[in-house]
């Protein structure tokens, strides 16, 4: 039977296993692809699909760090699981270890009003500049999402947070918010680390 991977995170027996169900692990050592037996076949990013890649993730992330795989991969049975395991073992227990003990969050700024005003202005792009390199300050790695159609400057970012920090974090979003109130901030998470993951699937 072939295996849906949804990501892979660490092996570890002391660990509580998450209530997800007709999901399976295939260990290496130290590491663990977190997997579902699927026909072989590619595999539709629909809203299902979607809703159950996420719920998975998150209940793996509630226990342990994850690194989510891209929404899809198949692979032909769990001895190739296995391989590429072993073939990738040191760049994804870098990749753990960077992760772990951190939560991603996305903010995004925009301008109420219409539709086609919403993402777009000067004023918008320096009220975003300004207060997403604030943000930048207080979390551990960033990357932009979306920009404004005319200057290029980011309105919508990740970010890679310290568990423990994000509070802080979310402090920070209000208190810019404040400090501009024509504009609104949109603060999403904590979710995985999805935006900060680069998987090689070649086995």
């Amino acid at each position: 039977m072939a295996l849906n991977l949804f990501g892979v995170t660490v092996n570890d027996a002391h660990s509580t296993r998450p209530d997800v169900s007709g999901v399976q692990l295939v260990a290496v050592r130290e590491l663990a692809a977190i997997c579902a037996e699927v026909e072989y076949r590619p595999i539709p990013a629909d809203d299902g699909s979607l809703a159950r890649y996420a719920d998975v993730l998150a209940g793996y992330a509630l226990t342990n760090p994850v690194l989510p795989a891209p929404v899809g991969v198949v692979f032909r049975s769990a001895d190739s699981v296995t391989r590429w395991l072993e073939l990738h073992y040191g760049a994804l227990s870098e990749a753990m270890t960077f992760v772990e003990n951190r939560v991603a969050a996305r903010v995004h700024v925009w301008r109420p009003g219409k539709t086609e005003e919403r993402e777009v202005g000067a004023d918008l792009a320096a009220a975003a500049a300004e207060s997403l390199r604030v943000l930048r300050r207080t979390a551990t790695a960033s990357l932009p999402l979306r920009v404004e159609k005319l200057t290029g400057i980011v309105l919508s970012a990740a970010f890679l947070v310290d568990s423990e920090r994000w509070k802080d974090f979310a402090a920070e979003v209000h208190a810019q918010q404040r400090l501009t109130p024509s504009v609104r901030f949109e603060l999403t998470g904590p979710f995985p680390p999805y935006d900060f993951v680069q998987m090689q699937l070649g086995a």
